[in-house]
């Protein structure tokens, strides 16, 4: 008999975190199917992925009307799909789908935990957080955390005891596609095109950040450490790959600063942010907290050395002093000799890329985490059913 998978997220866009895994699961026999809120990419991924996506509206905020009005759909939608499996990852859908695969009784119910928000608050919110990570946790059958810190986290903070709680290989979502960051003819064209579009001759020295751009992921100190620094090295660029968000906004300095500062440059999101790694010459990561830094452990692996916050998720992606630095993140003046070494020594800059690419390249590969992924579910199923027999 196919065992059933119902992978979930919270919104669309997230489902990129998880690209190839489900085409893969399905192709060792797997039925896979994805849940998660209406948006443009899901149409897409479904596209590319070959599975079936259902929809169920979730809010990323603190809702409780509509949270539970997404409770009762997706209670709705796992009666009528009859999963064998439930993995649950992002925050609102961890809580919301755990819970209702709890209610609906399926058999491996999965809480991937893919990052703690909490961490970045106070007060009652983060009791508020905090009681919502421990229900996801208890609704759950196993949980899964995507980096070493991250497990060390939930332990700590008792949402779950670490004997429930499992890392896939090395860590990571999904594992990252190796062939996607080769330095080959094609890429070469798509970097060449955009430092064009930028006016840059390649004489400048690129500090690049990709994600969103919100306080969380330290824009606010990257900017700052940029403008200081550019007064010195006129050479210096700031390349930013992201989408501004109304919760958790940067300063309207910030903002400003993005916007009117010569050296720096803006783009959006970038379905393939591959070409704008490789305009870069170090990836500054200045996050206040992750569940694994993916744009870190991408960095790496388009060649850059990465000058990461010494936090949870992020000290996960490299090897301080062998493949980049972890520095201290509240600590600016750490942050700017840090910097300032990387631009002052291109010998340096070099061979801490090479080593960051080898490194990433040797533990990360999503083969490796596909292949590990299979084989829990399996032990999952194996696992359940003799509890579940057991208690028959």
């Amino acid at each position: 008999m196919t065992a059933k998978v119902l992978h979930a997220m919270t919104i669309a866009q997230s489902l990129q975190l998880v690209r190839g895994q489900l085409k893969t699961l399905e192709s060792r026999g797997f039925e896979v199917k994805a849940l998660t809120s209406e948006g443009s990419y899901a149409e897409i991924f479904e596209q590319e992925e070959g599975v079936k996506v259902l929809h169920v509206n979730m809010e990323r905020e603190i809702a409780l009307k509509r949270d539970l009005d997404s409770l009762f759909a997706c209670i709705r939608v796992i009666r009528a799909e009859k999963p064998d499996i439930v993995n649950a990852g992002t925050p609102k859908a961890g809580l919301i789908v755990s819970l209702a695969a709890y209610f609906c009784r399926v058999p491996v119910r999965i809480y991937n935990v893919l990052g703690l928000r909490l961490e970045t608050t106070d007060g009652i919110k983060r009791q508020i957080l905090l009681m919502a990570e421990k229900i996801a946790a208890a609704s759950a059958t196993h949980l899964l955390a995507v980096s070493p810190s991250l497990k060390q986290q939930i332990v700590e903070l008792g949402i779950a005891p670490a004997e429930k709680i499992r890392i896939l290989g090395h860590g990571s979502v999904n594992g990252f596609d190796l062939e996607r960051f080769e330095w080959n003819e094609d890429m070469k064209g798509k970097v060449e095109k955009k430092r064009q579009a930028y006016g840059w001759t390649g004489e400048e020295l690129v500090i690049g950040s990709m994600g969103r751009i919100t306080k969380d992921k330290g824009i606010d100190e990257t900017v700052r450490a940029f403008t200081e620094l550019h007064a010195q090295h006129p050479n210096l660029r700031l390349l930013i790959v992201g989408d501004y968000e109304s919760a958790d906004a940067v300063s309207e300095w910030t903002r400003e600063t993005i916007t009117d500062h010569p050296a720096i440059v803006h783009e959006d999101y970038q379905l393939d942010p591959v070409p704008f790694y490789h305009l870069m010459d170090l990836f500054l990561f200045l996050t206040k907290r992750e569940g694994f830094g993916n744009v870190s452990a991408e960095a790496a692996l388009a060649g850059i050395p990465v000058i990461a916050a010494d936090v949870t998720g992020a000290r996960d992606t490299l090897l301080d002093g062998k493949t980049g630095f972890l520095v201290d993140p509240d600590s600016h003046r750490d942050v700017l000799e840090k910097l300032d070494k990387l631009i002052s020594d291109p010998e340096l800059r070099e061979a801490l890329g090479a080593a960051g690419r080898e490194w990433v390249r040797q533990n990360f590969s999503n083969e490796v985490l596909w292949e590990e992924m299979d084989n829990y579910y399996r032990n999952c199923l194996l696992e359940r059913s003799s509890v579940l027999g057991e208690a028959q």
